[in-house]
């Protein structure tokens, strides 16, 4: 599936967003298959915190789905992605002014 985004507002969070390495490289990773919060910081060789936190600005603007599920040890997180494309569309609406 494909998010297409015109609007400036949205533009800006999500170019924010992907502005660290740390994100797109999740973004990437989950695009293959989900994974859990383990398994990222296992491969980007980071702490749970730090990963946590990155996901949780992902979540927030809707560029993946985190799911619960039965671990060995109890519930896990596990991230999928949502979105197999992010297309930034530029070209301004009719209600902005051309030059």
């Amino acid at each position: 599936m494909d998010l297409i985004i015109d609007d400036p507002e949205k533009i800006y969070e999500i170019s924010k967003a992907l502005s660290t390495m740390t994100r797109i490289n999740i973004l990437q990773l989950i695009s293959v298959y989900p994974m859990s919060v383990t398994e990222l910081t296992e491969k980007l060789k980071m702490s749970k915190g730090n990963i946590s936190s990155h996901i949780a600005e992902l979540e927030n603007l809707g560029l993946v789905d985190v799911e619960y599920q039965n671990g060995i040890k109890g519930i896990k997180k596990v991230i999928k992605a949502k979105y197999d494309r992010i297309i930034i569309i530029l070209k301004p609406s009719s209600g902005l002014n051309e030059s």
